[in-house]
Order: C-alpha cells, then sequence, then structure tokens
C-alpha cells in the first residue's frame, strides 16, 4: 500500500512539475516574442554609442536570430541582496530582463523590459 501511495504522490508532484514548466516556457516565449524587436533595437544603440561595431545596422550581432531568454533581474549588477535601499536592487533582483546573445556570441545585452533600458556585457562563454 505504502508503494501504491508514494507512487502516486510521485505522479502527483510530476505533474505539478510539468504543468509549471510548461506555463513558465509559454510565458518566456510570448515575452520573448513581444519584447525582442525594442530589445534589438535598443541593444543596437547601446553597441553604437560604445563604438563596438563598424558602423552598418547589422554588424552589431543582435538580430532576430539572436538568442533570447528571459531572465528575473540582471545577474551583471553588483548588488547585494539584503541591500534593499539601493537604487539598483529592483534592476538586480526583481525586474524582467530579456537577455539577448549576439550571434557570434562575443556580447549579451540585458534588457529591462520595465526601464525600457539595456546594459552590454562581454559573454562569459
Amino acid at each position: 500500500m505504502r508503494t501504491i501511495l508514494f507512487g502516486l504522490a510521485m505522479l502527483a508532484v510530476a505533474k505539478v512539475w510539468y504543468q509549471d514548466h510548461t506555463y513558465r516556457a509559454a510565458m518566456s516565449d510570448a515575452v520573448v516574442e513581444a519584447y525582442r524587436d525594442r530589445a534589438i533595437e535598443v541593444c543596437r544603440r547601446n553597441a553604437v554609442k560604445r563604438g563596438s561595431g563598424s558602423g552598418a545596422p547589422n554588424t552589431y550581432g543582435w538580430s532576430a536570430t539572436s538568442g533570447a531568454e528571459t531572465v528575473i533581474g540582471n545577474p551583471e549588477l553588483s548588488v547585494a541582496i539584503w541591500d534593499t535601499q539601493n537604487p539598483l536592487w529592483n534592476q538586480r533582483f526583481r525586474d524582467l530582463h530579456i537577455v539577448l546573445t549576439s550571434t557570434a556570441g562575443e556580447q549579451r545585452c540585458a534588457y529591462d523590459v520595465r526601464q525600457g533600458a539595456a546594459t552590454l556585457t562581454a559573454s562569459a562563454r
């Protein structure tokens, strides 16, 4: 009897995990599709400001084929979790970001959906 109950509990856990995973993947895809064009535009502008390109619009590595993922918070910001009075705390731990990886894989751009701003960093990969 214990084996049956354990099996049923494992099935229930697997069901909840699968539903949560599917929901999060669908929402992530929806956010990326909704904000990808705006994120690419902002990342290109920031790349031009930093001088990381030869001048043509597509040479900066940001295009519709760039890798994109959604994350909560920008891990590139150096803010401690207990420092809630820091003005960057929301950006680091709360705001939704779309992280674009350039087609060359050399740069990453974290686009803050809430503020409409982006930060460029060198890729760690």
